[in-house]
C-alpha cells in the first residue's frame, strides 16, 4: 500500500483519488472494448438505410400508380372511392414523413443513437413491407354509388323580363366553344344565387349535354387550400394527399380538364384567387367555371372571359313579386297598396329583401300588422346584409 500511494504521489494523485482514477480507466477500457461493436452499428445502418430508400421508392410508386387509377375512374358517374383505398393512402403519407424525420436524424450523425435509429429503421422497414402488400385491391378501388345524376335545388321565385334574359344569356355562353369562365356580379341580395340556382338546375335537365355540376359555396375571407380542399370533396378527389399548393393545383387541373362536360359553380367569392392557382383549367374543352361575387373586379381576376351584372328589379317587377308572395285572396285595399309600395322602396328593389319582407306578411290582411311590417322592414335589411 505503501508503495501505491509513492506511485500516486510520483504521479500528481492524491492516494485518497486512486479509486475514482482507476474506475475512470477501466470505464474507457470498457468503451474501447465495445467500440468494435459501436461500428458494427454504423454499419449494419448504413446498409438497412439504403434498403429503406429503395422500399420507399418502391412504395412511392404504388402510390402514384393507385392515386392515377383512382383520379381516372372518378370520372366516371355514381363513382366513390373505397375507405380503405383512402385509408391506405393516408398510411402511405404518414410513413413518408416518418421516413424523412428519421432520415434527417441518421444524417446528424450521433454516435451513440445508432442503437436505437438501427431498431427504428427496421421497424420501417416492416411497416412499409406491409403497406406494399395492403395496397393489392384485388376488389376493385371504387364502389358504385349507384347516383347518376345530382337533384335540381329548391329554387327562389324570380321576377321579370330582366332575369329571364340574363339566364338566357348565361346559358348561351355555357354552350359555346369559345367561353370557359363566366362572372355573376353584383349587390348583395340582388338575387346572383337564386339565377346561379336556375342554371345548376338547367345543366342537370340537358344531360348529356352537360354531365355534372359541381357547387361549392366560398367561404368568406377563404384561402387557396381551404378552396381546393372544397372542390376536391365535391368532385371527389379529396384528400388531395399534398401539402404543397402547386401539385394540388396540379391534381384539381389534370382532373377538372379531364371533365369535359362538366361546370364548377362557384358561389359568393369575397377575396379573388388565380385560377390556375387553385387548379382550374381554361381550355374551353375542359370543366368550365361559374362564378357569382359581389364585385366585377373579383370576377375580372378570376379571367372570367364574359361577365354579366345582376341589377335590382325596378319598381314594378319588386311590387308584383311581393304580391305574389303574399298571395291574398283579394285585391289590396289602397291603404295596403300603398304600404306595400313603401315596403318595396324601402327594400330598394333587392329580391332577397323583397323575398323575406313578403314573406312575413303572407296571408295577412290585418293593416295594422303591415304598418308594423313597414316599420321594421329597414331593420331586416340591416341584419340581412350582416
Amino acid at each position: 500500500m505503501e508503495i501505491l500511494a509513492l506511485l500516486a504521489l510520483s504521479f500528481g494523485i492524491h492516494y485518497f483519488d486512486l479509486p475514482a482514477k482507476v474506475e475512470k480507466v477501466r470505464d474507457i477500457w470498457r468503451f474501447i472494448g465495445e467500440f468494435p461493436e459501436w461500428l458494427n452499428y454504423h454499419k449494419q445502418l448504413e446498409e438497412k438505410g439504403k434498403t429503406l430508400k429503395r422500399k420507399v421508392e418502391t412504395l412511392c410508386s404504388l402510390e402514384d400508380d393507385i392515386n392515377t387509377e383512382v383520379e381516372s375512374a372518378l370520372r366516371q358517374p355514381g363513382k366513390k372511392r373505397k375507405r380503405e383505398v383512402e385509408n391506405w393512402l393516408w398510411d402511405v403519407q404518414r410513413k413518408k414523413n416518418d421516413v424523412v424525420s428519421i432520415e434527417q436524424r441518421i444524417g446528424e450523425r450521433r454516435f451513440f443513437s445508432f442503437p436505437l435509429l438501427d431498431k427504428r429503421v427496421e421497424k420501417y422497414i416492416q411497416d412499409i413491407d406491409e403497406l406494399c402488400e395492403r395496397c393489392n385491391f384485388s376488389d376493385g378501388l371504387l364502389l358504385d354509388t349507384h347516383i347518376k345524376r345530382r337533384e335540381p335545388f329548391p329554387t327562389a321565385m324570380l321576377e321579370g323580363h330582366t332575369s329571364r334574359t340574363i339566364i338566357e344569356s348565361i346559358w348561351q355562353w355555357l354552350v359555346s366553344d369559345e367561353v370557359s369562365r363566366i362572372g355573376i356580379h353584383g349587390v348583395e341580395g340582388v338575387g346572383k344565387t337564386a339565377i346561379l340556382t336556375r342554371i345548376h338546375n338547367l345543366i342537370l335537365e340537358h344531360f348529356p349535354t352537360f354531365e355534372h355540376a359541381y357547387w361549392v359555396t366560398v367561404s368568406q375571407n377563404t384561402n387557396i387550400h381551404d378552396l381546393q380542399d372544397t372542390i376536391a370533396k365535391e368532385i371527389g378527389l379529396y384528400p388531395l394527399n399534398e401539402e404543397d399548393t402547386r401539385k394540388r393545383a396540379a391534381k384539381l387541373y389534370n382532373a377538372l380538364k379531364r371533365s369535359k362536360k362538366s361546370v364548377l359553380i362557384l358561389d359568393d367569392i369575397s377575396t379573388p384567387l388565380k385560377p390556375e392557382n387553385i387548379g382550374i383549367p381554361s381550355d374551353v374543352n375542359a370543366c368550365k367555371l361559374i362564378m357569382t361575387s359581389r364585385s366585377l373586379k373579383a370576377c375580372r381576376m378570376m379571367d372570367c372571359q364574359e361577365t354579366i351584372e345582376v341589377k335590382p328589379l325596378s319598381d314594378e317587377e319588386a311590387v308584383n313579386l311581393f304580391k305574389e308572395i303574399v298571395r291574398l285572396r283579394k285585391v289590396l285595399a289602397p291603404e295596403m297598396e300603398k304600404i306595400a309600395k313603401l315596403i318595396v322602396r324601402e327594400c330598394e328593389g333587392l329580391p332577397g329583401f323583397v323575398l323575406e319582407a313578403a314573406r312575413r306578411l303572407k296571408g295577412v290582411d290585418d293593416i295594422n300588422e303591415w304598418m308594423d311590417a313597414l316599420s321594421e322592414v329597414s331593420e331586416l335589411k340591416k341584419g340581412l346584409i350582416d
